[in-house]
């Protein structure tokens, strides 16, 4: 069995000792129990305690003695659809002062700043915000397949969202092998366009939308880059037209 899931859902390692070990002998008092789980009587108590609140275990008295046992393993998802419900009131309660909070934030005074994300996380973030601009991305030196592997199902998430979203984006890059991998069926709101490595095209990995430059280098780790600058972007902007009226449509 693989005990990991329970670990991912919110039970400690010895919450899943304890839990597996009553599933497996029934009722038993603490002590025996903790002889049975291998932990020691004093942390028992409190992991058993906090089972409790969780509803995944229960007790009864016999004669003096406090008994425990497991409830159900359909409790698992009573458990989780609890969670579920106190993260949407708490999501609520954040709503509700989001603006108060946001009135105290101190925004820079200068007209740029630049913010470095790493790894396939920092990927998503920049592209998530592009979703959330809703704005036109202009993108050069793409390379499809590395944002497929290390993305994955990701990427479908994100072309789907510019679809629903009606934002366009225009992509620039070298005319090589697996360059062009998200067809129309996938991506149907991107249009690709390509130079020769002859048309002293910089294949730099970049994103333009907005009044910012995302800019991705494929190291280790991955690092993005993101420049907010208006005059910068524009600078950006009016490149990229320039390139797209002489590069040819892929076919």
């Amino acid at each position: 069995m693989d005990t990991k899931i329970l670990n991912d859902i919110g039970l400690t390692e010895n919450e899943v000792k304890i839990y597996l070990t009553l599933l497996k002998t029934g009722v038993v008092t603490a002590y025996e129990l903790s002889q049975k789980a291998g932990i020691y009587r004093v942390h028992v108590y409190d992991k058993l305690e906090q089972l409790i609140n969780k509803g995944l275990v229960t007790y009864v008295y016999e004669g003096s003695k406090k008994h425990f046992r497991a409830t159900s393993p359909e409790k698992l998802k009573q458990y989780l659809e609890d969670k579920e419900k106190a993260l949407n009131v708490q999501k609520e309660k954040i709503e509700k002062i989001l603006p108060e909070l946001n009135s105290l934030l101190k925004e820079p005074k200068e007209d740029t700043s630049v913010e470095v994300f790493r790894g396939k996380e920092g990927l998503k973030y920049f592209l998530k915000d592009i979703i959330k601009t809703s704005k036109e991305v202009l993108v050069t030196g793409i390379d499809d397949e590395k944002y497929h592997k290390t993305l994955g199902i990701f990427m479908d998430q994100y072309f789907r969202d510019l679809k629903n979203n009606k934002i366009k984006e225009r992509i620039i890059t070298l005319n090589k092998k697996n360059i062009f991998l998200f067809d129309k069926k996938i991506a149907p709101t991107t249009e690709y366009r390509y130079l020769k490595e002859d048309d002293s095209f910089n294949p730099t990995n970049t994103f333009i939308y907005e009044n910012k430059i995302v800019i991705v280098s494929w190291g280790n780790p991955i690092t993005a880059t993101m420049i907010k600058n208006k005059q910068v972007a524009n600078t950006y902007k009016t490149h990229f037209e320039h390139l797209w009226k002489i590069a040819k449509s892929f076919n």
